[in-house]
Parts: C-alpha cells; structure tokens; sequence
C-alpha cells in the first residue's frame, strides 16, 4: 500500500481500508491519514516551511473541509483555484474526480493542518431554497471552494471536536465508532456555521492590514497568555485604537479580547494540569494568575469543575487504558 511517496511529496487516501490509520514521517514533520466509514481525514504536522505536498485525485467527487490551527501564509489549491489560511482559518473546497489537491507553505514556522474528507454520493443534505450557496456549491462542475472571499474563523467547539478525534481514547471495541461519531458532527458543525457566514454580513470587509492588526493581537494572546494586557495597550502595540480593535476582533473571532485571552488562559492551564503534570499553583503562575485560588475559581467557571478534580480523574484512569493511552490535551487556540 503506497498512501505517502516521500520523493514525489504525494499522499493519498484512496487505498486506506476502513479503520485505518497510518503516521507517517515526512522531512522534519509528519503526515497522518486515517479512515473511518465513509470520512478520512488527513493530520499535517511540521516544524519548519514546507515546500509542498500533493493529495493524489480520486475517482469520485470529494468535500474537503480544511482547519489550519498553526502556521502562517498556507497555500491550498484544486482546479486552479487556490486559498490562502492562516493560523484560526477554515473553508471546504469541493474537489472533482480526478483533480489533484497541492498543500503549499511560504511562511516560516511550524504548520499543523486537519482535512475532513467525504465522498460527494457518501452525504444527503435535504437542501432548501434558504441554502443557495451550499447548493450551487454541491452541484458545481468544477473544482471550487465553499466560501469565495473570507475564510472562516475556526470555532472553539469545532478544535474541541478535532482534539477529540486525534486524541480521546475509548476501549479498543468502540474507539473506530467514536471517531466516525466524531467526524460527522465535525462536518455538521462547519457546514451549520458556514450557512450562517454565507447568509449573513458577520464579518466587516477589513484591509489585508487591518486583518493582520487582529491576528497579531490573537498570537500575542495565545502564545504569551500569562501577560498582563489592556485594550489600550494591545491597541498601541498594533498601531490602531481601542474602539477599532474591540469591534474587528469581536468581528472576526466572535468573542471580545479578554474572552479570547480567558480561553487561551484556561486551555493552556488544562494543558499543563494533563500533559506536564505540574501543580495548581505552578499552573496558576504559568497562565498568569497571582493566586491560585483565583486560578482555581476561573477554571470552575470555565469548565465547571475544579482543577483539582482534573488531577484525580487522571490518577483514577481505568485499568484498560494503559498510561501511554491517556488522553492528550493539545491545544488550539483558535477561536469563533
């Protein structure tokens, strides 16, 4: 079975037998490409610029819904039709029988990619006259992507969703049927929110610098969420005011800054409380909390139990699940 070529940087999924997955090493990254019923899903993960890949046709018409959760200036085309992701961005591209699909990267830095993918014939979407763009879409004859401007912002409960797919363990008996599970509410929720994106003007028409304002402000507070930030500053520090980054950053990602930054807090937080096994209050120092019993409040809040209780659900783990199968928290932070 030839799913990845690493001299022609070709991958595909047409060979993969149901419940397969395969991880693959592919120069300083690696490639994972899995299915489950009627979906694959390919998972891209690099820690440099990558100079391309190619998802080989198929004999069949496809949707590919694609999460760009890390990296800047991503390139992925079809038919000659190609779009431009950012850390946080999403869109579905409908690809024909036959036609080729190249993954490109200019920019610098790690990538990490996920692409949902589902035969045409494989879905039935009663559709109504209240969907035109989802229709014309479905019945186009060539290559071509959902949404024809903007991209869309990557919601919380949809990275929740991706997390749950690459990282939640059940026993071995049901975990393919989680995951197929999984899956289809992944499509279900693109799909539902792209019709609102259509049907509505959420979105103000920014300039390519304005929008640039606004991701640099969502990568200092995702990347540093432990600083101490004010709407004033934050402004400054882009070059613009603080009235216009309140309103294109609600605009853009759906939520106000310090929700954003709340979320990134309480992320990483659960992060470290699962993956790096470190104390609450060294938590609570790392996402910028001077008491821990601050930190703690905010964590119930947000997740609705204590961080404590999080640490012993995970010394209570089964006996079925063996330590290297615990569930890894990676998280995304890119928001609605």
């Amino acid at each position: 079975m030839a799913e990845f070529s690493s001299e022609r940087a070709e991958i595909t999924h047409g060979l993969l037998a149901d419940g397969g997955v395969h991880k693959l090493a592919w120069k300083e990254g690696t490639v994972t490409i899995s299915r489950f019923s009627v979906f694959s899903y390919y998972q891209i993960n690099t820690s440099s610029a990558v100079d391309s890949c190619r998802v080989l046709g198929q004999r069949r018409p496809e949707i590919r819904v694609i999460f760009v959760s890390k990296g800047q200036d991503v390139h992925i085309g079809c038919g000659g039709k190609t779009k431009n992701f950012s850390a946080g961005e999403s869109n579905c591209l409908l690809v024909k029988e036959d036609c080729m699909q190249d993954v490109v990267v200019h920019g610098g830095g790690a990538v990490e990619l996920f692409m949902l993918v589902v035969g045409l014939s494989d879905i039935s979407l009663p559709l109504a006259d209240s969907q035109p763009r989802l229709v014309d879409f479905l019945k186009a004859d060539s290559c071509t992507w959902l949404l024809d401007e903007l991209n869309m912002a990557v919601g919380m409960r949809k990275i929740g969703v991706i997390q749950q797919i690459l990282h939640e363990k059940k026993p071995v008996y049901l975990q393919a049927a989680y995951i197929q599970l999984k899956l289809a509410e992944l499509f279900v929720l693109f799909l539902e929110k792209a019709d609102r994106f259509g049907s509505t003007k959420l979105l103000p028409q920014l300039r390519p610098d304005e929008l640039a304002r606004i991701r640099k402000v969502r990568c200092m507070l995702r990347d540093n969420p432990a600083a101490s930030y004010s709407l004033v500053g934050l402004a400054h520090t882009v070059g613009t005011n603080e009235t216009t980054l309140k309103t294109h950053f609600k605009a853009v990602y759906g939520v106000t800054v310090f929700r954003y930054l709340t979320i990134s807090r309480m992320e990483r937080a659960k992060t470290l409380l699962v993956k790096e096994k470190l104390k609450v209050a060294m938590v609570a120092q790392e996402v910028g909390y001077k008491y821990a019993s601050h930190f703690s409040a905010a964590f119930r809040k947000y997740f609705g139990y204590l961080p404590t209780k999080l640490l012993r659900m995970l010394i209570s783990v089964p006996a079925y699940l063996s330590t290297a199968a615990c569930p890894e928290v990676c998280t995304c932070f890119a928001i609605l």
